[in-house]
């Protein structure tokens, strides 16, 4: 049979982990799972980037066709008329398509309006050589209103991780727009007059080289955010572990040696078998620690319902403010488990015919409780570390919540007075 590493009251590691990861864990998705191209539907860096950079690119497309417009129509004289027209379907309804899909919420993948941005502008060239009518005109500058713009559509493929595309589509759609162009202008392709092909080409690869760098840089911010998550739910879940065994270690210390300890011959009293029921729910996970808040009332309850377990002489005095007033469940549980502490020592070690009072405020913003006994006493300064009752079953308890104060305060002969408190940050 398969076993499992458990906790002290049964609690697999693999239970605890899951309870203190289960926030982090769906950040993590955020990161995973995502091929190259594709524009997630998360909020990580590198879907911004892909967003916003094809959105601009898709802009870009859109305000080069406007200013190319006035060139289209000087230069419809050369081509057939299908082509002005065809071209302008070919090169705006792409980018008009682009830069809506960044706009939705689930984009999705940006594949196919990219690729049809790069094609379409590739196509449309091609079809100017079957549109020209054969006769050269050199008296304007550009006779392909494309001419502006080859480099353009090749940007957002390298957004999208197609850089071999891009660097494809760079090179073929520069040569033919520059070309067409000089045959527009001359009626032929000289070798000299297509030397400005490649000067477009490397000032368009700096654009395409910082488009690159940037989205590989935001690539591994993201990878290294999904490594810090994962190492994050990693240590999360050890403390959770050494939390919930240094509870259940306090627990067992508190309530169930505290139960064993009070058993003896005959028939047992019933606030014992009280303590021991009270200990066995403590020690079942569903406690109260799951509640965001513990109102007053049940807080003024439990402190009562201690101090009734230890037995006769304790005296419960506590001023409650507003009963609908609602604390921490980690203070609660602190401020309880520091009182059961401090009254089961009381029991045990402050001698026959003691008396015990707890006393205190439960105020809107803060708890004061103090137990305070007419006992033997003891001295501070002579407890080590070892002494689990007041070093952790009371100042552990304590100081590891956060608004959390203690005050231990005795002397031999002269009883002892332990204040908890705890004030809202």
């Amino acid at each position: 049979m398969p076993t499992t590493d458990r906790s002290p009251a049964g609690m697999s590691k693999a239970d605890e982990d899951g309870r203190a990861v289960n926030g982090i864990a769906r950040l993590q998705t955020a990161t995973h799972g995502v091929g190259r191209g594709q524009l997630r539907a998360d909020d990580s860096d590198l879907a911004r980037l892909e967003r916003v950079g094809t959105r601009f690119v898709g802009c870009g497309l859109l305000a080069f066709s406007l200013l190319m417009a006035p060139v289209a129509v000087r230069t419809m004289h050369l081509t057939d008329l299908w082509w002005t027209v065809l071209s302008v379907v070919l090169v705006v309804g792409p980018a008009v398509a682009l830069v809506a899909m960044s706009f939705r919420d689930e984009p999705g993948r940006l594949d196919w309006p990219v690729g049809a941005c790069a094609v379409g502008y590739v196509l449309s060239t091609l079809l100017w050589f079957v549109a020209w009518r054969g006769v050269p005109d050199g008296t304007d500058r550009y006779t392909i209103w494309l001419i502006q713009f080859p480099s353009v559509a090749a940007i957002a493929l390298v957004l999208i991780g197609r850089t071999r595309w891009a660097i494809t589509h760079l090179v073929v759609a520069t040569t033919l727009v520059h070309a067409a162009n000089q045959i527009g202008l001359d009626g032929a392709v000289t070798p000299r007059e297509l030397l400005s092909a490649p000067l477009t080409m490397a000032l368009s690869g700096v654009f395409m080289a910082v488009a690159y760098a940037t989205a590989r840089n935001v690539r591994s911010l993201d990878t290294r955010r999904a490594a810090t998550i994962t190492a994050a739910a990693a240590t999360a879940a050890m403390v959770a572990r050494e939390s919930e065994r240094a509870r259940f270690a306090a627990v067992i210390h508190d309530r169930v040696i505290a139960a064993l300890l009070a058993v003896g011959v005959g028939k047992p009293d019933r606030r014992l078998a009280a303590q021991a029921a009270s200990a066995l729910a403590e020690l079942d996970l569903g406690d109260e620690r799951d509640s965001a808040e513990v109102p007053a009332s049940l807080f003024a309850h439990r402190l009562q319902a201690l101090a009734d377990e230890v037995g006769d002489g304790v005296v419960v005095e506590l001023r409650v403010v507003d009963n609908a007033v609602a604390y921490p469940a980690e203070a609660f549980t602190a401020i309880s488990g520091a009182v059961g502490e401090a009254l089961r020592n009381w029991r045990r070690h402050a001698g026959v015919g003691s008396r015990c009072v707890v006393d205190g405020e439960l105020a809107g913003d803060a708890v004061s409780i103090t137990v305070r006994d007419d006992g033997v006493g003891f001295d501070p300064t002579a407890l080590g570390n070892e002494r689990y009752g007041v070093a952790v079953g009371i100042r552990g308890r304590m100081e590891a919540v956060a608004g959390g104060s203690v005050d231990v305060a005795a002397a031999p002969g002269d009883g002892t007075r332990i204040h908890v408190g705890w004030r809202r940050s």
